[in-house]
């Protein structure tokens, strides 16, 4: 009597362990398209928006604090 002992290359060919999920371009766009449609991420970003405009005040801040040597090095030549 014999008995024939397979390998596979791939473990998850075997069936023993559970295939991990792909996700494909065209699966999480129609993932983010449907949040974007049926979820009211705009409501809870209007009931923070006091934080967001500061934050965006203080990115707008650094970033002139940033380039400002480079601008007037710039206009003193």
């Amino acid at each position: 009597m014999q008995s024939k002992i397979i390998f596979f290359e791939n473990p998850f060919e075997a069936g023993s362990m559970d295939k991990p999920e792909t996700y494909h371009l065209a699966k999480l766009l129609h993932k983010f398209r449907r949040f974007i449609e049926y979820s009211d991420w705009d409501e809870r970003l209007l009931k923070c928006e006091k934080y967001v405009n500061w934050f965006s005040y203080g990115i707008i801040a650094a970033s002139a604090l940033i380039f400002l040597p480079v601008c007037i090095s710039i206009l003193t030549r």
